[in-house]
């Protein structure tokens, strides 16, 4: 399905009947080009006043950890100027672009607060406005509210404790000794910044973790885990082991515990994905990066570890990752996910009843080409649906 893209920006209006949209993200944006591409309209609704909030808020180094070949949205391939891994600037110049290219219509300052069953879907928003449709898409996707773990004394920390959410730079921390708290994506790149900075940094790592390349052998992991697609995961996981671990034979070397679980395992049976690494093992094997095990508690400026061991830092920076927070927009959360905090792997459509969910599935082949396929077959249903009741 072909996209056009020399349509023109134009302010945006609401009319009767549009699918509604939650958020102005990668997937709000793939998901109404997807829709205009199979003749149906739609309205976006978005909290903050700009397109790609999350991304114009994310540290300053931030790069696609996915090449741009398979990190476009549906229908608009990224600039041939752009690297091969694009800035988080570059992204957010494609967005901007592509929200024109594709003339979606957003409704800026639009904060939803509740997603209702009526007769057809009701979507108050915090300012009173009401947009009624017979389908909504939720693309606020998984990062929406920050994770921030609490310990004992941590209100005695002499320091400023912030959110990766909240890191720009490692100037901006006007600190020397800084420790991360996590090993996710963010909380790697983030110690390897403030290590690049020339700061003291260390990491407490609580748990087991994945680490895999971003290339090997020149080529990006991602083209790797596309190829392998259709295996099953485990089997993948089995082929790929002796890789990586020859690749980081030495982990538990440097303080950390390898999982149990493949990569491509720990993502499809937890939702927990692996650190793709940029140069941050490098720096923790040179010793320019510190791992502790969890942390058990602080007093003043002084933080002590799950091994006993302690230091000293003067600024701390969570990086535990997000949570949806979908409980927030939806008044029958509990009754529809039954304890779990998103729908399950795969699903788009869950209750078969209008509502669909654009974002929320973790993939080892990029988020963003993940956030493509899912618009694309959301707006198929969506199409197929209005054309069965017209």
């Amino acid at each position: 399905m072909e996209l056009d893209a020399t349509a023109h920006w134009e302010e945006p209006s609401v009319a009767t009947g549009e699918t509604i949209i939650v958020g102005a993200g990668p997937a709000g944006l793939a998901c109404a080009a997807a829709l205009r591409a199979e003749g149906c309209h739609s309205v976006v609704l978005e909290a903050q006043d700009t397109l790609a909030a999350s991304w114009r808020r994310h540290y300053e180094r931030l790069r696609l950890h996915t090449a741009k070949a398979h990190s476009a949205l549906p229908g608009r391939p990224m600039p041939a100027d752009f690297p091969r891994y694009p800035s988080r600037l570059q992204v957010i110049e494609y967005l901007e672009d592509y929200a024109r290219a594709n003339d979606v219509q957003i409704e800026f300052g639009k904060r939803v607060a509740s997603i209702r069953k009526a007769a057809d879907w009701v979507v108050e928003t915090a300012d009173g406005d009401v947009f009624e449709s017979s389908a909504v898409i939720i693309a606020t996707g998984l990062s929406n509210a920050p994770i921030r773990p609490h310990w004992a004394g941590q209100e005695t920390f002499e320091g400023n404790i912030i959110h990766s959410r909240e890191y720009r730079n490692a100037l901006a921390l006007n600190a020397r000794r800084i420790l991360v708290v996590g090993f996710g994506n963010s909380a790697g790149e983030i110690a390897l910044d403030c290590a690049e900075a020339g700061l003291e940094v260390a990491m407490a790592v609580r748990g087991p973790v994945n680490v895999v390349p971003r290339e090997l052998l020149g080529v990006p992991t991602a083209t790797i885990a596309i190829l392998q697609r259709h295996f099953p995961y485990r089997v993948v996981d089995a082929v790929n082991a002796p890789i990586l671990h020859m690749r980081y034979r030495d982990l538990e070397g440097l303080g950390l515990r390898r999982s149990r679980q493949g990569p491509l395992a720990s993502m499809m049976e937890r939702d927990r994905t692996p650190l793709i690494d940029i140069g941050t093992i490098a720096k923790i094997r040179e010793g320019r990066i510190k791992v502790f095990p969890a942390i058990e508690m602080s007093v003043g400026s002084r933080v002590h570890f799950a091994n006993g061991e302690s230091a000293d830092f003067d600024a701390i920076v969570l990086a535990a990752g997000y949570r949806p927070a979908l409980e927030t927009l939806l008044p029958d959360f509990d009754e529809r996910f039954q304890g779990a905090v998103k729908p399950r792997r795969g699903e788009l459509h869950p209750a078969k009843d209008g509502l669909y969910f654009c974002g929320f599935n973790p993939a080892t082949t990029g988020l963003l080409r993940q956030i493509g396929i899912e618009a694309l077959q959301i707006a198929s249903s969506i199409a197929k649906s209005k054309s069965a009741s017209a």
